[in-house]
C-alpha cells in the first residue's frame, strides 16, 4: 500500500506503541485486501463489547492496547454489553462473567471510547453524512449507514475495529469504493401496504436471496419511519450478509434504477408478494403453538418511538404472570421513557426494561426458556442457537396479545 508520510512515521513509532501496533494491523489487512491506501474515517463503532462473543481474546487485545498507551483518535461508540449490571436479576449471572464484563468496560474507559452500549450509534452523536467514511462493525448499524444515510463503511471485524479507532484510518476497499456499491440483485415488492412487520419480513427475505450481495428494491413507498428501516436492515444483515441495499428513490445513491445498478446489468426481478411474505414469516418461526415463556423485543435496541408504541399497546392490560416480557434498549432511553410516563405504563403491565445489552449477547439461555416470541428478524435468526429455545416471530401487536394470553395460538 501507498502510505502517507505521517502513516510511515506511525509505523516507525512516532506515536504511542498502541497506535503503532494498530497501524501495523491495518497495513497487513489492507495489503491482504489489495487496498491501494488507507483513508481517514469520521468515526468508529466497536463490537468487542461483550464477553459472551469476544471471550478471553477480546479482553486480551483490549488490555494489550491499554498497556501500550493507545487512545481513540476519532469518536468511538461501543456495541451492547453482555450484562445489565443494574438489572435486579443480574445476580443470576455467574460472578466471574460479571467481572470479565467489567474488565471490558474498564478498558473502554482507558481507550476513551464512548460508553454508549448500543447497536444504534447514530443516536449517540454519531449520525453520519452522505459520503462519510466510517469504521463500524455492528451489522445493523452498518447496513443503516450505507443504505439510508449514504455513508460508506464495510462490515468490519472485531479487532480491526479497534485498529481503525486508534488510528482514525481504514483500508480503502470494498464498500468505500463507488464501483463496489452498485446493485447486483433486484427485488420487486408487490404488497398493497407495508407495515413494520412486513418490512422486517422483507428484510429477512432479501437477506436470504442476496447473501452478501447488494440488493436493489423497487415498489416501496418512500415515507417510512426510521424504525422501519432499522428493523428491515437488521433482518437482512442477519439472514444474509447484507451490508448495503438500495431502495430506489430512498437510498441517496439510488435516485433511479439505472443509478442503483451503475455499470452492472439490471437482472430480472425477484418477486416479494403476499405468498413470499407468508412463506418467509413461517420460515422465521421455529416453534409451534402453545404456552409461551418469554417475549423479547429490542434487537436492534428499541427507540423511544417504539417504546411509546409499546406503552400504548400495553396500557390497561396485564401480561400473564407465567410470561417474561423484556424490552432491550440503552439506558438514556429508559430515563426518557420514565420522564414521559411510558415506563410506568409498561412496568405496571408486567414488562421489564433491560439496559445496554440484548437477548443475543446476554445470558438469556440461563433461564431455560422453551418457547419465546419476538418482533425482531435478527432475534428470530440468532435466538434458536444463542438462547436455545423455540422462536416465534410476530408483529409487536401479536407479541403483546400472546404475552397477555400466555400462549401463542399459531394463527397468523
Amino acid at each position: 500500500m501507498e502510505l502517507t508520510a505521517e502513516e510511515k512515521e506511525i509505523l516507525k513509532g512516532s506515536k504511542a506503541p498502541g497506535c503503532q501496533l494498530a497501524m501495523e494491523i491495518l497495513v497487513e489487512i489492507g495489503e491482504a485486501y489489495q487496498a491501494p491506501r488507507l483513508i481517514p474515517v469520521e468515526s468508529a463503532h466497536i463490537v468487542v463489547s461483550n464477553y459472551k462473543s469476544s471471550c478471553e481474546a477480546g479482553i486480551e487485545i483490549l488490555e494489550k492496547f491499554v498497556s501500550l498507551g493507545a487512545k481513540a483518535v476519532v469518536p468511538t461508540t461501543v456495541d451492547p454489553a453482555g450484562i445489565d449490571l443494574d438489572w435486579s436479576e443480574s445476580q443470576k449471572i455467574p460472578k466471574d462473567l460479571i467481572e470479565k464484563q467489567r474488565k471490558i468496560g474498564n478498558a473502554f474507559r482507558s481507550l476513551d471510547f464512548i460508553p454508549s452500549w448500543t447497536c444504534l450509534p447514530y443516536f449517540f452523536g454519531q449520525f453520519p453524512r452522505k459520503g462519510d467514511h466510517l469504521g463500524w462493525t455492528e451489522s445493523s448499524a452498518v447496513v443503516f449507514a450505507n443504505s439510508i444515510v449514504g455513508a460508506r463503511t464495510n462490515r468490519e471485524t472485531a479487532g480491526m475495529d479497534l485498529a481503525i479507532s486508534l488510528t482514525g484510518r481504514t483500508p480503502y476497499h470494498g464498500l468505500h469504493l463507488r464501483e463496489k456499491r452498485w446493485g447486483d440483485l433486484l427485488v420487486e415488492v408487490n404488497l398493497q401496504r407495508l407495515t413494520r412487520e412486513h418490512l422486517t419480513i422483507l428484510g429477512y427475505f432479501t437477506g436470504l436471496q442476496a447473501g452478501t450481495g447488494i440488493p436493489v428494491l423497487i415498489g416501496m413507498e418512500k415515507a417510512l419511519r426510521l424504525e422501519d428501516y432499522i428493523g428491515m436492515g437488521a433482518a437482512s444483515a442477519a439472514s444474509g450478509g447484507v451490508a448495503l441495499y438500495h431502495i430506489v428513490g430512498v437510498t441517496p445513491e439510488a435516485p433511479t434504477l439505472k443509478e442503483a445498478f451503475g455499470q452492472n446489468p439490471i437482472p430480472r426481478p425477484i418477486l416479494f408478494g403476499p405468498q413470499q411474505l407468508m412463506e418467509t414469516k413461517k420460515r422465521m418461526c421455529t416453534g409451534q403453538a402453545g404456552s409461551l415463556d418469554a417475549v423479547m423485543v429490542g434487537c436492534p435496541h428499541y427507540t423511544l418511538a417504539e417504546i411509546r408504541d409499546l406503552a400504548r399497546l400495553l396500557k390497561g392490560h396485564k401480561i400473564n404472570p407465567k410470561v417474561r416480557f423484556w424490552i432491550y434498549t440503552y439506558k438514556s432511553n429508559i430515563l426518557l421513557a420514565e420522564r414521559l410516563g411510558y415506563r410506568s405504563i409498561i412496568e405496571e403491565a408486567g414488562a421489564e426494561f433491560i439496559a445496554n445489552t440484548c437477548m443475543i449477547v446476554t445470558y438469556a439461555e440461563l433461564y431455560d426458556f422453551r418457547r419465546i416470541m419476538t418482533d425482531s428478524g435478527k432475534c428470530a435468526y440468532y435466538a434458536p442457537t444463542e438462547i436455545q429455545a423455540e422462536v416465534i416471530f410476530g408483529s409487536i401487536e401479536e407479541c403483546v396479545d400472546a404475552a397477555v394470553k400466555g400462549e401463542w395460538l399459531g394463527l397468523f
